[in-house]
């Protein structure tokens, strides 16, 4: 088990925006629904969600650091009560599942994709990079995924920037027969939120178990909100000045990272191939803790299971499971937001 403060706060920074980043994330698909599908006003519902990161963020880690917790039940526990709480531990474990599925599909749609190999190529190699991450226990997950973000972000950025630059800045609209997965552009900003951080509750809980002040757990989702806005918006600017034409396909920011710049294919391969890791290791972490308690020898027994189980559930398709599981686990989780918000608010008037 970590002990306080042994990991630097830049450190864990990076272990929040490693868990929220992700296939739906990198891929452009995930943004594209929530954001990309209401024009210019997506903008005002990505800086919403950077808000919301912050706050919501904040509140699951300092719940976390004040508890303790190696795990999600006793954020859970503040926030949604003894009688919700035990409901939405299940909803939590059956998203996490869902999102793991999400990130192996992920990487077998980019390989199959852009170099027109088998889809198991691609999937097989993410469970099994996956799983042999989570078995080196939450020290070596913390930096696992925090050692990639820089390295993320920095290739998100130079493959926005090259897109941006040759299309030109302006926004597109989507298809005429497209309909976003939330009906309002506010309340998608809102789902968006409401299923990061309930899907992210593990390791925000855990990361919270590690400070010891609420200045550091303040400082971590300042950063953290902060990093995932940057992102968010180039991705936004870089789809919607792409559009009508890049919504049919299945990765949309792969196929405009190749056609743009030679070397975009393969830069955008690492990253996406790098954002789905840090994001499956999170879920498969998250849904075996809840099952066996980390550092046990049924621990791996319930990781290799949850994955195996994973990779069949996977073929079900990538843009499937983005439109269908991602929608529906922000509405559960807005009953562990709200939980927050309450929370927040006490915090704030007990500071007073």
């Amino acid at each position: 088990m970590l002990k306080k403060a042994r990991v630097s706060v830049l450190a864990l920074t990076g272990t929040y925006i490693g868990t929220v980043v992700g296939a739906g994330f990198a891929s452009g698909q995930e943004v594209l629904q929530f954001f990309g599908m209401f024009g210019p006003m997506g903008i005002p519902g990505v800086l919403g969600a950077v808000c919301g990161f912050f706050l919501f963020g904040f509140v699951c880690i300092e719940i976390g650091r004040q508890t303790g917790a190696t795990s999600h039940q006793p954020v859970l526990r503040k926030a949604a009560g003894k009688t919700l709480a035990p409901l939405l531990d299940l909803v939590t474990g059956f998203f996490l599942f869902g999102a793991l599925c999400a990130m192996i599909s992920g990487a077998g749609s980019i390989i199959s994709q852009e170099f027109g190999l088998p889809w198991l190529v691609g999937a097989c190699t993410m469970a099994a990079a996956t799983f042999i991450t989570v078995l080196t226990g939450l020290r070596g997950i913390t930096y696992a995924i925090g050692s990639v973000v820089p390295f993320l972000l920095a290739g998100v950025f130079l493959i926005s920037a090259r897109v941006i630059l040759t299309n030109g800045l302006h926004i597109g609209l989507p298809p005429p027969e497209s309909q976003p997965p939330v009906g309002h552009w506010a309340v998608s900003a809102l789902n968006y939120v409401s299923y990061n951080i309930l899907m992210s509750a593990p390791v925000l809980s855990a990361i919270g178990g590690m400070l010891d002040t609420r200045k550091q757990a303040f400082s971590v989702a300042a950063l953290g909100a902060l990093g995932l806005g940057v992102g968010l918006m180039l991705v936004y600017l870089t789809i919607v000045c792409s559009l009508p034409g890049i919504a049919r396909f299945e990765v949309p920011l792969a196929r405009l990272a190749s056609q743009v710049w030679r070397f975009g294919q393969p830069l955008f391969v690492t990253v996406f191939a790098a954002e789905v890791y840090t994001t499956a290791v999170a879920n498969l972490y998250g849904f075996s803790a809840r099952l066996i308690p980390p550092g046990t020898r049924g621990f791996a027994l319930a990781a290799f299971a949850t994955t195996a189980v994973a990779l069949l559930a996977a073929s079900a398709g990538f843009s499937r499971l983005v439109r269908v599981v991602y929608p529906l686990c922000g509405w559960a989780g807005l009953v562990f937001i709200a939980g927050l918000g309450v929370y927040l608010a006490r915090m704030l008037v007990a500071d007073r």
